[in-house]
């Protein structure tokens, strides 16, 4: 029972994310809603992988601590010719694959996104020359600015971008790059494609990379238009197209939306609204634990404190 009511909470919330995430009201709430989907992704990881552990390992034997558990886990192996000894071992086996195939997907995420920085960076720096305010000026025909994420992280320039841009514009796209730099965003959307990656079936794992990509940008703006105001945000966004690099974060990057974005700005959340949010996050994070700790409960006092004994 238990097993299955942590499935139905999974697939709810891999049901309902998508549509619930995706409305007008998430861009005037970009953090939050960032972090209602690292929530919800969470929630559904933690849901499956207890309910796989469950099948095998019910709640009755956490009453008995660890000896109860690897008594349970023999106990389904011993039984494999048996129908829950055979479905017990299925989901062991399903749960350390999908554990295997989730921390398999991170590192080569990262690692493959921290290499193919480095190997860019180590290209751009023969044709490259070192400003004095910090940023790496790249001399080229395209007007880009992007940063790579690191220790430390880069703020690439090409020359064009300076002919492009006004000094207030390349204030505002510099202060844009340093925002991401400064919030980590890069570790936010590598997050979100590390688990596309591990379940590139999932609709709610698509949506959810595509998404913290967009929110990130809105982030950023929001930081560089507290400074040089919204205009000249959209206008860079304007002028340097979409000349981004695959795992850089751009000024540029999703234009059309972020110019309508800054130009007519969504209305200031009230404070409910983030208390919703708030409260929508901890539910995510708080749901598969309090039926865990609640089953495992229930087993421990039905063992300890049987019913009708004196």
């Amino acid at each position: 029972m238990t097993s299955l009511v942590l499935l139905a909470w999974a697939t709810a919330v891999a049901l309902l994310a998508p549509s619930a995430l995706t409305g007008r009201w998430t861009t005037s709430l970009p953090r939050l809603t960032v972090g209602l989907w690292l929530g919800a992704e969470l929630s559904v990881t933690v849901a499956v992988l207890a309910a796989g552990l469950f099948v095998a390992v019910p709640p009755a034997a956490l009453a008995a601590g660890l000896d109860g558990i690897v008594t349970a886990c023999l106990r389904a192996l011993a039984g494999m010719g048996a129908l829950h000894g055979a479905l017990a071992v299925t989901a062991l086996l399903a749960t350390a694959i999908l554990v295997a195939r989730l921390l398999v997907s991170f590192v080569r995420t990262f690692l493959s996104a921290r290499r193919w920085r480095r190997r860019h960076l180590a290209a751009l720096l023969p044709l490259s020359r070192q400003d004095a305010d910090g940023w790496t000026i790249v001399d080229h025909t395209d007007a880009a600015v992007y940063c790579l994420p690191g220790r430390p992280g880069k703020v690439i320039v090409t020359s064009a971008a300076f002919d492009a841009l006004t000094a207030d514009e390349f204030a505002a796209v510099l202060r844009h790059e340093r925002a991401h730099l400064r919030g980590r965003h890069h570790l936010l959307v590598a997050l979100a494609a590390a688990f596309h990656r591990a379940l590139p079936g999932l609709p709610m794992a698509e949506i959810a990379e595509r998404e913290i990509r967009r929110l990130v940008e809105h982030l950023a703006d929001d930081r560089a238009s507290e400074h040089h105001g919204r205009q000249a945000v959209a206008t860079a966004i304007v002028r340097l197209a979409d000349r981004t690099p695959r795992h850089a974060l751009g000024a540029a990057t999703g234009a059309v939306e972020r110019v309508r974005r800054m130009l007519a700005p969504p209305a200031r959340p009230r404070i409910r609204h983030r208390l919703v949010a708030a409260t929508a996050i901890a539910l995510l994070l708080a749901g598969p634990a309090a039926v865990t700790v609640a089953s495992a409960g229930v087993a421990v006092q039905s063992v300890t404190c049987p019913i009708g004994s004196p």
